[in-house]
């Protein structure tokens, strides 16, 4: 046994020294991934100091490099003789790990002679990629170098094969992790732009072929500081959580900005998003070269000019990418624009030399655009998705923002809300992506873009981003070189562009008055069917709760009725009576049954009707049940017959995409009604259950507490409009509250965003269909105890 390690070291001792550096607040980044790293060192030189020659202990991974972060995996390997008896390997195996498993280290360790390591590298990726990059620590040194020359030799010999795999598996990590540089919380590690990311140009690179090291035309060594970068961020996110997490939520990013010296947290994830973008930027375009060096071989590099389809003039492909004649006018304004729409609508990238070439242009950023340029723009713009990395190539050499300086402002810029997923520029593309796809159906295709591109150009400035959207307009336009109608419209999408969503979401859409109110501020048909495609565009370039086929129907309604009204046609004052609309459920409660209901369902959206005798409170008893079944209602209407039946129509969404179960719901609401079963003791209970976690999430957002009343919405009901933090049970406690007042729910909307809610009801005084207002000396009150429901929930 003279493999054995001579000495021990006490799990608690290690535990100890391990937390008291990283404790150290002088160390942060690399130094403190370096000294970890030396600290793991100094522990296996105890242990393993006694290995003899044919046995070593080897580090692969970060740790190979000596960088490890507090929550890093330590990937060691111990290599044994080929006839090493199994009891000996496993009695060294366990001197080594055990100690630090007892001091709470995260080993990640492996066990083999060299020919079975080499045998497993001939196949498997991740250990194919580990022993590209080796560090000895113990034992055998000519042994560990052996097999790093062995391992890069295997590399080699298959190198078109393992970048088709290391491709593969990017692909996969992509679609699970996202963006690291648009996204409102990067997977720091294993994110698009991340560090794996990092780590995996450096295998390619590793292949050795010539035209592969040539793909990437962004020297490696420039690429360190990104990567460092994002290594201090994970250091201090590990930091920070005590956990070995790598995404950084928008609950600690305020935590790790103060521990990184940056002034808030939109300065820490706009470096962030700079380093990813930096690292995304780079594997892009070398992936786009690797792909045609697979695809066609020796045939990649044919140095051919090709002329784009569109026969854009001075601007051709030369190995599928965009290329400039050597005798283009650079100094012509639309050049860059013209160049950039051709590479979006073809499907290839621009050159770094036709990068550099339109950089190197002279101009006045000031200066008014030609109709030339303009067109060339909007091409560009209604490019579809290729819109997104082709302005992102643009902006590698601030081209983009040198037309559009105000792009600067917002360039990485991060929105502090749950309710979005990307940072303000990506959403901005991803909306004007988005319209693209809706061009065919407004009059005014190149209105749409641009109104999509600057629909939240204001955020990040001082004060409200709509109002400072506007002004950014009425300069951006005319720069432009738009007629001023024209920019009036523009004007008009980014002052209203919030109007139809807010509305569809929270006002009574059965009410002439909503109808009204928003013809008045939509002014035209051509408006509000820009507005219409702009709404569709932009919710889904927001988030996964932004639009829905439930969204997207009562989207319709409102622009269907608001169309009606600028057409001049009547819109009915007087809802259909209760009698025409839902003949079967009025009749089975005039036969003699105290409750019926009926369900159906419209894509993800769900609608439940009850039928029964009026009374009061019965709005927030169905919503109390649909609670503890854990669903949302997300509108509701009451209609009411002359003879006291009451229709209440409620819109349910499952977050569990399941459909409900109708039967038991409707069991449960019998026994409420009944008096059989207490809903708000159930819900009680679910709080208990749900609502610890949910509300940490929610806290680290800080939503707003906000009940507005007003008699102004409507001319027969009392608009309650309340934005609170999102929580279990919100309408149900707001809806016992109007309830217990002495008030009827006649209609309400609610939604979810991010981690706030807004709930608007619209209520009437008194029963049996009275249209009674609420009077405005009673707000006060009502508005009081709505938030102590709140508060107190």
């Amino acid at each position: 046994m003279a493999a054995m390690a001579g000495r021990s070291i006490d799990g608690a001792a290690i535990r100890r020294s391990r937390a008291h550096l990283v404790a150290r607040e002088s160390l942060s980044g690399r130094p403190l991934a370096r000294r970890l790293s030396q600290q793991v060192d100094s522990w296996f030189d105890t242990l393993a100091g006694d290995l003899v020659p044919g046995w070593s202990l080897m580090a692969t991974g970060g740790y190979a490099r000596g960088l490890l972060c507090p929550g890093s995996d330590i990937d060691v390997v111990l290599v044994h003789p080929a006839k090493a008896r199994p009891a000996d390997v496993r009695a060294v195996a366990e001197s080594l790990w055990y100690p630090m498993w007892d001091g709470g280290v995260k080993l990640s360790p492996a066990v083999h002679s060299p020919k079975t390591l080499l045998a497993l590298a001939a196949d498997d990726l991740v250990t194919a990629t580990s022993i590209l990059r080796l560090r000895w620590l113990a034992g055998d040194r000519e042994q560990v170098d052996a097999l790093q020359a062995a391992g890069l030799e295997q590399w080699r010999r298959k190198p078109m094969h393992w970048l088709a795999r290391l491709r593969e598996a990017s692909l996969e990590r992509w679609e699970k992790n996202g963006e690291v540089a648009s996204r409102l919380e990067p997977e720091l590690k294993d994110g698009r732009g991340g560090l794996r990311d990092h780590d995996v140009l450096r295998w390619a690179l590793a292949s050795g072929r010539q035209d592969v090291v040539h793909a990437l035309e962004t020297p490696f060594d420039d690429l360190a500081g990104a990567a460092e970068t994002l290594l201090a961020v994970r250091c201090e996110l590990h930091r920070v959580t005590g956990k070995a997490t790598n995404v950084l939520l928008l609950q600690d990013q305020d935590a790790v900005a103060a521990r990184m010296g940056f002034v808030d947290a939109d300065v820490l994830m706009s470096k962030v998003s700079e380093a990813a973008s930096l690292l995304d930027w780079a594997g892009e375009r070398f992936w786009w070269r690797v792909e045609r060096i697979t695809r066609l071989g020796a045939r990649a590099a044919s140095g051919q000019a090709r002329p784009l389809a569109d026969g854009t003039k001075g601007v051709f492909t030369v190995d599928d990418e965009v290329e400039l004649s050597p005798d283009v006018n650079v100094d012509e304004q639309s050049l860059t624009f013209r160049v950039a729409a051709a590479a979006a609508h073809g499907g290839f990238p621009i050159s770094r030399r036709a990068l550099l070439t339109l950089s190197g242009r002279a101009t006045d950023d000031a200066e008014t655009w030609t109709e030339r340029t303009r067109q060339a723009f909007v091409s560009l713009l209604g490019s579809g998705q290729q819109v997104v990395p082709t302005v992102e190539a643009l902006e590698q050499y601030e081209l983009f923002s040198r037309f559009l300086p105000e792009w600067r402002h917002v360039r990485s810029l991060p929105q502090r809300n749950a309710f979005h997923t990307y940072t303000v520029d990506r959403h901005l593309l991803q909306t004007v992506a988005n319209a693209s796809e809706l061009v065919r159906d407004v009059s005014r295709p190149d209105l749409l873009l641009v109104g999509a591109l600057l629909h939240d150009i204001g955020k990040g400035q001082p004060g409200d981003h709509t109002a400072a959207g506007i002004e950014l307009v009425d300069t951006i336009a005319p720069r432009m070189g738009f007629a001023p109608d024209d920019v009036d419209v523009v004007r008009t999408l980014v002052r209203l562009h919030l109007l139809l969503p807010e509305t569809a979401m929270r006002r009574d859409l059965s009410d002439p008055r909503t109808i009204t109110n928003v013809a008045s501020e939509v002014g035209s048909l051509l408006v509000l069917e820009l507005l219409h495609a702009l709404t569709e565009a932009d919710s889904l370039a927001t988030g996964p709760s932004a639009w829905s086929s439930w969204k997207e129907a009562l989207l319709d309604q409102l622009v269907s009725a608001v169309r009606a009204e600028l057409d001049g046609a009547q819109v009915r004052a007087d809802q259909v009576p209760a009698e025409q609309q839902f003949p079967a459920l009025v009749s089975r409660v005039r036969a003699g049954a105290a409750l019926h209901t009926e369900a159906e369902s419209i894509g993800d959206l769900h609608v439940w009707r009850v039928a029964t005798l009026d009374q009061r409170g019965l709005f927030a008893k169905v919503a109390g049940v649909v609670a503890i079944h854990g669903l949302d209602i997300v509108s509701a209407d009451a209609s009411t017959t002359l003879d006291g039946i009451v229709i209440d129509q409620f819109q349910i969404v499952s977050p569990s995409g399941v459909t409900p179960n109708w039967t038991r719901i409707e069991h449960d609401l019998r026994a409420v009604i009944a008096g059989t079963l207490d809903v708000a003791g159930k819900i009680e209970q679910r709080i208990r259950t749900y609502e610890r976690a949910h509300r940490r999430a929610v806290a680290a957002t800080s939503p707003r507490l906000e009940v507005l009343i007003s008699n102004t919405a409507s001319d027969s009901t009392t608009m309650i409009d309340v934005r609170a933090p999102d929580a279990i049970a919100v309408l149900y406690r707001l809806s016992a509250t109007i309830a217990a007042q002495g008030f009827d729910i006649r209609s309400a909307k609610a939604a979810t965003l991010g981690h706030e809610v807004v709930d608007v009801f619209y209520v009437q005084t008194g029963t049996n269909g009275s249209t009674g207002q609420i009077a405005e000396y009673e707000h006060d009150r009502l508005r009081d105890q709505l938030k102590l429901a709140l508060v107190a929930g």
